[in-house]
Formats: C-alpha cells, sequence, structure tokens
C-alpha cells in the first residue's frame, strides 16, 4: 500500500489495541466485583418453556416458580426444533457452582466466559406463538415475548429483502454487549466479541441443519434501522449478524455471500479522540439505506507467491460431522493444558478440511471476507510434517512451506507467555491485508475479517473434539511478534489463533 495513504478508523483500532510486551503492564486491571452478568435476566409470566423438547432428561434449569409457561399442547412442533437449535448454539452445557457464583458455560467457547453474544428470534406464523420479537433467556432455556407483530418484513428491508428471507418463519439476530467483554479486555474487547459471535454463528450452522433447516448468515444490513426495530442502546450493544432459518430444499446457491457484497464507508483515522473506540468503529463501519455494492478481490490474496516452496498435499477429508454434533457441543471444553506430543498428520488433514469448506465455493456460504484472509500454520510436532510455518490453501487442500524452523520459543513468547502455545501440537493463524480489505469493504472489513476468523476457529474446535484432539482459541497475543513469525508486513492484521495439540488428562 502507498506509504502516503491516511488510514482508516479500522486500522487505526487495530494498531490501538495492539498488545506489546512494553505496554501490557500499563493496562488497567479487571475488578471482580464489577463482572457484568454473561446474559440478560428476562422477566415473564408466560415464557415459553423450552426445556421440555431437549433430547435428555433431568435437565438441571428451567421456569422460575413464579413462572407459568404456555401449555406446549398448544405450540407447533415447530418450537421443539428451535429449542434445540438454541441449546446447541449457545444454550448451557455445563454448571460449576464456587462458594460465592455458579457458572453456566455454554455451547460456544468465549473468551473469560463472558459470553458477549445475545440472541434476539424474530418469529411469525407459528402455531401457539404470537408474531413477534422473542429474547433467548439462557438462564432458563426458554422464550420471552419482548413485543408483538410481525417484523420480519421491516428486518427484511434492513437487509435489502435478501432472498433468503421469503418465506421463513424465523429470523436469528446475533448482537454483541459491548461491556461484557470490555470489563476484562478493554478497548480490545470488540476484537473478543466479534470471535465469539463468529462461535455461536459457527454453532448456529451445524444446529439449524440438524433440524432440516439452513442457516444463511448476513452481516451485512441497515445498522442504524434494524437497532431501532430491536429497541437497541448502540452505547451498549450493537447487532452484528442476522440469520434467515429456511429450508433446506428452498435454499439455492444464489443465496450464500460468496458474490456481491455491500460495503461501507471508508474513513479516515483518527477519529474523534473523546469517542469510545469500540463505538466509533462499530458506527463508523455501519451501512446505510444506499449503500454501494463491493464486488471481493480476485484472485484470492492468499494465491500468491508460491513459486519455489515446498507443496505438500493433503490426503485425509472430513466431509461431515452431523451424526457427533450434539455430542461434540455438549462435550467441547476449551484445552487447558497440552502435554507437548506429537498428532497424526491424518487427522489434522481432517480438521483443516472440514473447517474450510465454508471458506469454499458453493451454496450458502458465510464468509462474506473469504479472499482477505490468509491461513498459517505453525507446526511444533506433527507426524508427517517438518517443524515450522506452513501456509495452508485451503480450495487446493495443501500447504505450502513458508521456513523450517523450530518456533516453540517465540510462539510461546508471542502467545504472552501461555504455555499452551508452546505445548501445541501447531497453531491455526488466521491474518488479513487490512488496508486491501478496508478498500474493498471499507471499515466494514474490520467486523468480517473477524467474524469469519471466529466462525471457522469454532469449526476448527468442532472438528477437532470429533477427531479426539485437544483445542484451544488465542485471542490475546503480541501482535507485531506473530507479524514477524508469519514474515507477515506491519500492516497485516493478526486475527485469530487456535492451538491443537494432545490435551492433558482432565485439561
Amino acid at each position: 500500500m502507498d506509504s502516503r495513504r491516511t488510514p482508516s478508523i479500522a486500522e487505526w483500532y487495530h494498531e490501538e489495541t495492539k498488545y506489546s510486551p512494553q505496554l501490557m503492564g500499563l493496562l488497567p486491571r479487571f475488578d471482580p466485583d464489577q463482572r457484568p452478568l454473561p446474559y440478560k435476566q428476562w422477566h415473564a409470566e408466560r415464557p415459553v418453556d423450552l426445556v421440555p423438547y431437549l433430547p435428555f432428561p433431568g435437565f438441571p434449569l428451567g421456569p422460575r416458580p413464579d413462572q407459568q409457561p404456555i401449555d406446549p399442547e398448544t405450540l407447533s412442533e415447530f418450537v421443539g426444533a428451535l429449542s434445540r437449535i438454541l441449546y446447541f448454539t449457545s444454550g448451557v452445557t455445563g454448571i460449576q457452582q464456587d462458594e460465592d457464583e455458579t457458572w453456566l458455560f455454554r455451547a460456544a467457547p468465549s473468551a473469560g466466559a463472558l459470553y458477549p453474544t445475545d440472541i434476539t428470534l424474530a418469529l411469525r406464523g407459528i402455531r401457539g406463538l404470537d408474531d413477534g420479537l422473542y429474547a433467548y433467556s439462557v438462564p432458563h432455556h426458554q422464550l420471552v415475548s419482548v413485543i408483538e407483530g410481525d417484523f420480519l418484513p421491516e428486518i427484511s428491508r434492513t437487509f435489502w429483502d435478501h432472498p433468503s428471507f421469503d418465506g421463513i418463519h424465523v429470523v436469528v439476530l446475533l448482537s454483541g454487549v459491548w461491556q461484557r467483554s470490555r470489563w476484562r479486555y478493554h478497548d480490545r474487547a470488540y476484537r473478543r466479541i466479534l470471535l465469539d459471535t463468529g462461535h455461536v454463528l459457527g454453532n448456529l450452522v451445524h444446529a439449524a441443519q440438524q433440524e432440516g433447516l439452513q442457516a444463511i448468515p448476513l452481516a451485512g444490513f441497515e445498522d442504524a434501522a434494524l437497532q431501532k426495530l430491536l429497541f437497541l442502546d448502540s452505547e451498549q450493544e450493537g447487532v452484528l449478524v442476522g440469520v434467515p432459518l429456511g429450508r433446506s430444499d428452498d435454499v439455492g446457491a444464489s443465496d450464500g455471500l460468496t458474490a456481491a457484497v455491500k460495503r461501507s464507508a471508508r474513513s479516515t483515522a483518527p477519529p474523534d479522540l473523546e469517542l469510545d473506540p469500540i463505538i466509533a468503529l462499530h458506527e463508523t463501519s455501519a451501512m446505510s439505506h444506499d449503500a454501494q455494492v463491493s464486488l471481493p478481490p480476485d484472485p484470492p490474496m492468499w494465491a500468491e507467491g508460491r513459486e519455489g516452496t515446498t507443496v505438500v498435499p493433503l490426503v485425509e477429508t472430513l466431509s461431515d460431522i452431523s451424526p457427533d454434533f450434539p455430542g461434540i457441543v455438549v462435550r467441547r471444553r476449551s484445552t487447558r493444558q497440552f502435554t507437548g506430543a506429537a498428532v497424526d498428520r491424518r487427522d489434522l488433514d481432517r480438521v483443516l478440511d472440514f473447517a474450510h469448506r465454508y471458506a469454499s465455493p458453493g451454496p450458502v456460504r458465510y464468509l462474506s471476507a473469504r479472499p482477505a484472509l490468509d491461513i498459517h500454520l505453525v507446526v511444533n510436532r506433527v507426524r508427517g510434517l517438518e517443524q515450522g510455518v506452513w501456509r495452508y490453501i485451503p480450495d487446493e487442500h495443501q500447504l505450502l512451506l513458508v521456513r523450517a524452523q523450530d518456533e516453540r520459543r517465540r510462539v510461546h513468547g508471542a502467545c504472552l507467555g501461555q504455555e499452551l502455545a508452546r505445548d501445541a501440537a501447531c497453531l491455526l493463524v488466521y491474518s488479513a491485508d487490512l488496508p486491501t480489505a478496508v478498500e474493498v469493504w471499507g471499515d466494514r472489513a474490520y467486523r468480517y475479517l473477524h467474524l469469519d476468523a471466529g466462525f471457522l476457529g469454532q469449526q476448527l474446535n468442532l472438528a477437532c473434539v470429533h477427531q479426539g484432539l485437544g483445542v484451544s482459541g488465542i485471542a490475546g497475543f503480541f501482535d507485531d511478534a506473530w507479524n514477524d513469525i508469519l514474515e507477515l508486513p506491519a500492516d497485516h492484521a493478526i486475527t485469530y489463533i487456535t492451538a491443537i495439540g494432545d490435551a492433558a488428562a482432565g485439561r
């Protein structure tokens, strides 16, 4: 990029929220007594109890004594499908009782177990339920009516009447609650919120498929209009993704986000320094009714620079985890410690193949920013692969050697001294040329890149659990150190790291 070019607010934000060894000690400490609740507390006398529809008995959560749920005999069978979709997307899959607090662990991983993503549903035409907006109440696994009325036509207009809204009965709306992650991660929290929302979305795609539905995630919409429809205060919370749920047989190849996408404005930095950095970036990346259309770059950026490199074709594939998906979600936990032992390359082949099927052309693919994502693999101990830095080419399912070298010491330091990075068998790293992405998608590129990285990170999670591998996402790292390890220019953004390896017993 031109060195005289003025950076955007997205680029300014990324630079301002980088971790560095020199500044880490200056970050304010979080106050444990001020930890926000990881869910909203909804009060309703007549909720829709979703617990009876779960595929296992004895679920410990449910209605409060003062609630009288709607009689399930009056409700459509479709409510059961919604119950299972919501549960395997973001429901409570583990409960831990401490002396002073009860911890509710969820289906999708979240940095610090802060769970900043909230779920709202717009429903219509479901027997026994009034049309309207419904909140998903996590601690009771129930739907709470927020306001009555058929909101789907108005919501559809905020998505420029995308064809996936035709004839549907439900759209799932994912929003980020800023303070839940900001409490611990300060201004860098926006990155974490986008990644965590990508995790939730990663589950939703599979959970819907289990019920014969196709989730069609859309990250481009008229922000102000949709915020207003949902009665959300933009200072506290922002909509990030809308997901119409349609019958799989009714969804065509043209319904995905693999071609033209809307773009936001391209700002210039710095913003008004009086503004909150998270709010500044979220607002400058908003789109209006007359948002322009942008075409992703062609060819993909990661297709360059193959000449003269060692190429390793990967052989093993993993096309489907559907039969095991519910069990994977229930037993999934982020690995806290690796043994340092090697893993088999065949398992890694399968994980890479499965996770990145969603980055390949085909019907209904989420990845808005697909061409901007670079995928690197740092190999510590993988049987059949040389130690060093590799580049993964998803469409061809092959690895290209960047540099043969033992990087354990450097990745340990670059991941804030976390032993997970040192002891992992390998680390999968997503990155992007941020200035180029901003020129294509405007400041909204920052959302797309991190949502997509979180979405793919969750596919890695699911595939690793399926293959019996330990796995943990890492969003806390020294940015510039990772640019050096991957030999990337300083203005490339490292978005997400996933550590994969042999999990220590019980960890």
